[in-house]
C-alpha cells in the first residue's frame, strides 16, 4: 500500500511525478531495446500444399480487392487448366489451410472453378516472352503435356504437341467421366492452350507415326507425358474371363459414347478414383454396384468427395476385401471370392498394410472392373535407338538421363493426380527453358519464386508480378503463427450437388458449382496467411505509436521509438510481422 502524503492542514496531497516539459521525440525510447519488428511475406500454406505452383493466397487477395482482371490472370500465369482443377484436383491446398482449423477450409476448389469458367466468358490477353528460334516436343496431351506446351508457349518457343487419342486431353478426356469434367469446360482449357500458339497433331504415335530420331531432328528438345494408360494386372485365376475388364477400358468405352451391357451386378475392385469413376459410371448405366478394397475407408486414396458421391448414389462398399480368385458360369465371370483382410504394421506409404486372415467370401458379379492402379508405358518410344530402354531417371526440373529429353506427369515418380501432372509440365518447362538458354549463350539465372515445397512459381520466372511483395521469406505460416481474435466465423459455402435419383439417371455434371457472387464471398474468407494487407492492426495497437503508414500504403516502423515489445506481431492477424533481434 503507498504512503498517503498530507499537508499541514491535512489535506491529501499528490504525490511528486517525473515530467517532461519538451516533446516526447527527444527521448528515444527504443534505444534499449533487443528486438525488433520486421514485415515479412512468409508462405501461405495453400501455396506450399498446392503441387501446381499456384500463388492462391496471391489471387484471393487480388479478388479480396476487387481486382477480378488480375486475379484472373495471375492463376492463368500458373495453371492453364483451372475450369479443370476446379472440377478434378484433390485440392491438397484445401487441407493445409489454417481456417480450417477455425471454421472451415476456404473452397478454394470452387473459388479456382469459377474463375476458370469465368477465364473463358472473359479470355485473358495472350501474353508472350521474347520470340524465340528453338522448338519443342511434347509428347502427350495430358495435364502434364498441356502444362509444359502451354509455358514454353509464354515463354517464346514454337511447341507442338503429339497425341496418339484423336483428340487431345489425354486422361482428362478417356479417363474422367462427364459428370465430373464436362467436355465444355475441357475444351475451353485446350483452347487457351493452342491460343498461345501450341500446334496439337492427333492420332500421331511416336514409334509408328514419327521416330525418336525424327523428334531430335526437328526439335531442339522433347518432353515425355504420355501419362499412365496401363491397367495393372491383379494376377488371380479367372482374370482373364469374359466380364473381368480394366477400369480404364471400360472407361474409355464410356467416355467415347458408348454404353456397354454391365449385367445387374458389378463389382470394382480397387479405392482410388479410378474406381470411383468406375462405380458411378457403372451405377449410371442401370448396375447394382460394390465396391472392393483391400484396405480401410480411412485409407482409400481416393478424393474424399468422390467417395462421399459413390455412396450417396448408391454404391455399396466392402472393405478389407482383397481379390483372391474370379469363379466361372456359362463362360464368363460369376462371382468374385474374396479374402478377409486385417490391418497390419505400417508399409512403404505410411498407411497399415492389409495381412490375410484365411478368411474367404463370394460377392456376386456379372462384371468386374479392376482399377488398382495405372502404369505407363514406354516400350518402343526408343526402339529406335541402339542400346535404348525405357527407364527415365528425372530430376526436379524434368531433366533425364537421356540428352535433350524431359519429362512430366506419370512417366516420372510424382503422385499420379491431375495436380502433380500440372506442376511437373510445369517445372519441365522452366528446365527446357534454362536448359535452352545457357546452351544459346544466354546466361540468364532462374528467377522464379520458390515456395516452401519446392515449386516455382512461372510468373516471377517472366518477370509479370501484380502482387507487392514486402520482404519475402520462405517460410509457411502456420496456425499458431496468426491471431484468430481479430477473425469472425464466416460458414464456407458448400458445394451445390444434383440429388441421388437426378445423378444416377445420367451424365449431367453432379457439382453445380458456386455462382460468380458466391465463389467472390468465398475468395474473402481467405485469411492471406503471411502477407500484409494493410489491415492497420499494427498502426492501431503500437503503443508507442512509433507505426506510421507510408504514402505507398505501406508501414513504417520509428526504430529509435519502438520498445520491441512484440504487440505489434502478437495482433497481426496474418503473421506478417516477425520478431527479430536487434543489431547491438
Amino acid at each position: 500500500m503507498p504512503e498517503t502524503i498530507t499537508t499541514t492542514d491535512g489535506a491529501r496531497a499528490i504525490p511528486e511525478v517525473a515530467m517532461s516539459t519538451t516533446s516526447t521525440l527527444v527521448t528515444r525510447t527504443g534505444s534499449w531495446k533487443y528486438t525488433r519488428p520486421a514485415y515479412h511475406d512468409r508462405v501461405a500454406p495453400c501455396n506450399a500444399g498446392c503441387p501446381v505452383g499456384i500463388d492462391i493466397e496471391g489471387y484471393l487477395n487480388l479478388l479480396r480487392e476487387g481486382r477480378v482482371d488480375e486475379a484472373r490472370d495471375l492463376l492463368l500465369a500458373e495453371n492453364p487448366l483451372p475450369a479443370v482443377t476446379g472440377r478434378v484436383c484433390h485440392h491438397p491446398c484445401e487441407n493445409t489451410c489454417n481456417r480450417r482449423t477455425f471454421d472451415g477450409a476456404v473452397a478454394i476448389h470452387a473459388v479456382e472453378r469459377a474463375m476458370g469458367d469465368l477465364a473463358r466468358q472473359r479470355p485473358a490477353p495472350v501474353l508472350k516472352g521474347k520470340r524465340r528460334t528453338e522448338r519443342v516436343a511434347v509428347v502427350g496431351s495430358g495435364p502434364a503435356g498441356l502444362a509444359c506446351a502451354y509455358h514454353l508457349a509464354r515463354f517464346g518457343y514454337g511447341v507442338t504437341i503429339y497425341e496418339s487419342a484423336q483428340e487431345a486431353g489425354g486422361m482428362l478426356r478417356l479417363g474422367i467421366p462427364e459428370y465430373r469434367l464436362p467436355r465444355e469446360a475441357l475444351d475451353g482449357d485446350i483452347a487457351r492452350v493452342v491460343a498461345h500458339g501450341v500446334e496439337i497433331k492427333c492420332g500421331v504415335r511416336i514409334g509408328e507415326h514419327v521416330t525418336w530420331k525424327e523428334l531430335t531432328e526437328l526439335f531442339s528438345a522433347v518432353c515425355i507425358a504420355t501419362g499412365a494408360h496401363t491397367s495393372r494386372a491383379l494376377g488371380v485365376p479367372g482374370e482373364q474371363l469374359p466380364g473381368v475388364q480394366p477400369g480404364l477400358v471400360f472407361l474409355r468405352d464410356v467416355n467415347s459414347g458408348k454404353r456397354p451391357d454391365l449385367g445387374r451386378h458389378v463389382v470394382v475392385v480397387g479405392g482410388g478414383n479410378t474406381a470411383m469413376d468406375c462405380a458411378r459410371s457403372a451405377m449410371r448405366l442401370g448396375a447394382k454396384v460394390t465396391v472392393a478394397y483391400r484396405r480401410t475407408r480411412e485409407q482409400m486414396p481416393a478424393i474424399k468427395e468422390e467417395v462421399d458421391d459413390a455412396m450417396r448414389e448408391g454404391a455399396e462398399f466392402v472393405f478389407l476385401a482383397n481379390p483372391v480368385e474370379f469363379q466361372e458360369a456359362n463362360g464368363r465371370v460369376c462371382a468374385l471370392v474374396a479374402e478377409r483382410m486385417a490391418l497390419g504394421e505400417p508399409d512403404a506409404s505410411g498407411r497399415r498394410r492389409p495381412v490375410p486372415t484365411g478368411e474367404h467370401f463370394t460377392i456376386e458379379a456379372d462384371t468386374v472392373l479392376t482399377a488398382i492402379g495405372e502404369s505407363s508405358a514406354l516400350e518402343g518410344f526408343f526402339g529406335d535407338v541402339e542400346g535404348s530402354d525405357s527407364g527415365l531417371q528425372v530430376d526436379a526440373l524434368g531433366g533425364t538421363n537421356r540428352d535433350m529429353l524431359y519429362a512430366g506427369g506419370d512417366v516420372t515418380d510424382l503422385a499420379r493426380t491431375v495436380a502433380d501432372a500440372l506442376g511437373a509440365g510445369k517445372r519441365a518447362a522452366i528446365g527446357i527453358d534454362r536448359h535452352l538458354r545457357r546452351h544459346h549463350g544466354d546466361t540468364a539465372e532462374l528467377n522464379a519464386l520458390r515456395f516452401a515445397d519446392g515449386n516455382l512459381s512461372a510468373v516471377r520466372w517472366m518477370g509479370r508480378d501484380p502482387i507487392r511483395r514486402v520482404n519475402p521469406v520462405n517460410a509457411v505460416v502456420g496456425v499458431d503463427d496468426l491471431n484468430f481474435a481479430q477473425y469472425q466465423r464466416v460458414p464456407r459455402h458448400a458445394d451445390p450437388h444434383l440429388d441421388s435419383d437426378r445423378a444416377r439417371g445420367g451424365f449431367d455434371e453432379v457439382n453445380a458449382g458456386l455462382s460468380t457472387a458466391e465463389a467472390m464471398d468465398e475468395a474473402k474468407r481467405c485469411l492471406n496467411c503471411g502477407v500484409c494487407t494493410q489491415c492497420d492492426v499494427c498502426l492501431i495497437f503500437c503503443p508507442d505509436a512509433a507505426i506510421t503508414r507510408a504514402a505507398d500504403g505501406s508501414y513504417t516502423i520509428a526504430l529509435d521509438y519502438c520498445k520491441g515489445c512484440g504487440l505489434c506481431a502478437a495482433e497481426c492477424p496474418r503473421g506478417a510481422i516477425t520478431m527479430t533481434q536487434d543489431r547491438p
